[in-house]
Order: structure tokens, then C-alpha cells, then sequence
């Protein structure tokens, strides 16, 4: 008696089952399958947030080719030579305008092809307003110095001038400037010559110095 009511109630659970089914159907109901990339796509997330500038990329990578590749003319012997130059820099002071630099430049063509420079500089800062403090800041620039040369056959000693716009603090340094030189050579059986840079410089000052701004600002709480 008891196995036909477990039969009995076995086959009342598949006609329900099977009748349910018809309404389960997704094809009949049109229901949607979405995939992991539609669920990242921009229809799933909120607006304003998932547009992109389309010169945003553009951008980096504009500033990405002039940060690593600046370019240099050199004016020697009544011509001129193209080339590539980077330049490091460390600072000293509240702005780091006491400067410490090395430059490499690679000229494509002449006899100083390999260059190498060590410099001195100071960053004159145009704006009156500026002040000590730990926020970036932004000011035009005049930057004087001079330094040592030499492309490993000829050495000599060189005047600098640059100007551009930097953004700073008391650690760091952006800046983006003109620069324009002239290397006396004075050993060797180079000849002296002018050049003009464009580029873009990532400096840090005071490695090793806490200038303890924030707590000599009498406006700091």
C-alpha cells in the first residue's frame, strides 16, 4: 500500500513539474543573457561616469613623448645637428631652487655624438606671492647656472639659461622650460658651439631634510 502511494505521489510531482516548465522557459519569455563584458559595460553603470575624454589618452601620451624624448639643436662649424636629451635633477631649499643636474644628450650626427653635462643652477621664481609650503605650486621661471662638459674625447665648460613654467613644493618638481647654452671647449679638438632644448624636467629636493614647514607656519594648526 505504501510503495503505491509513493508511486502515486511521485507521478503528481512530475505532471507539476512539467507543468510548471512552460512558464520557466526563458525563450518563450525573451528573457536576456548577459555576459561578464556587458555587465562592465557602460549601460550597466551609473552616467557621468563612464565617459572618457577621447584626448585624455592622446594627452598622456603627448606629455609621456615629451618627458622622455627632448629634443636638442646643436649650431656647430656653420651647421646645425638634431639629437635627444634628458636631464635629472636634485634641489635644495624650500622650492628646490638651488639646483644639482645631470644631462645626457645624443646627438645624431657630428663628432660629439655622446654628451654628457654637470651643472649648478639657481630657479629664479617670478611670482611674488609664492610661500613655503607642502601644496604644489605654481610659478614662471628663470633658471641661471653653468657646468661641466664633455663627450668623452673633448671637454669644457658651459653658461645656461631656461625658462618655463614650474609646479613645485618643498620635495618636487615639474618642469616644463626652454633652455639655451653655449659650451666652451677647452680640451681637446672640439670647437665651440650653441644649443637649444625643449623638455620637460622631474626633479626632488631634500632628500634628506625635513624642512619642518607645516610647524614653522605660524597660519599652520
Amino acid at each position: 500500500m505504501s510503495n503505491k502511494i509513493l508511486i502515486a505521489l511521485l507521478f503528481i510531482l512530475l505532471i507539476h513539474n512539467t507543468s510548471y516548465s512552460q512558464y520557466l522557459d526563458s525563450s518563450e519569455y525573451n528573457v536576456p543573457s548577459y555576459s561578464l563584458k556587458d555587465f562592465t559595460s557602460s549601460k550597466f553603470l551609473k552616467p557621468g561616469n563612464t565617459e572618457i575624454n577621447p584626448a585624455l589618452p592622446a594627452a598622456i601620451w603627448l606629455w609621456s613623448a615629451i618627458y622622455f624624448f627632448n629634443p636638442i639643436v646643436t649650431f656647430q662649424n656653420g651647421g646645425a645637428n638634431v639629437g635627444l636629451t634628458k636631464e635629472i635633477s636634485l634641489g635644495f631649499g624650500y622650492f628646490g631652487e638651488y639646483r644639482i643636474g645631470a644631462e645626457y644628450s645624443l646627438i645624431f650626427k657630428g663628432n660629439q655624438k655622446n654628451q654628457l653635462r654637470l651643472s649648478a643652477k639657481y630657479d629664479y621664481l617670478l611670482k611674488d606671492s609664492i610661500q613655503p609650503s607642502n601644496m604644489l605650486q605654481g610659478t614662471t621661471v628663470l633658471s641661471l647656472g653653468g657646468g661641466y662638459f664633455t663627450d668623452f674625447t673633448d671637454s669644457g665648460i658651459f653658461p645656461e639659461a631656461s625658462f618655463g613654467y614650474s609646479i613645485r613644493n618643498d620635495k618636487f618638481l615639474f618642469y616644463p622650460h626652454i633652455k639655451a647654452r653655449y659650451t666652451f671647449v677647452n680640451h681637446g679638438s672640439g670647437t665651440n658651439f650653441f644649443d637649444l632644448s625643449a623638455g620637460i624636467i622631474i626633479g626632488f629636493a631634500n632628500p634628506f631634510i625635513d624642512l619642518k614647514i607645516r610647524r614653522n607656519d605660524p597660519n599652520f594648526n
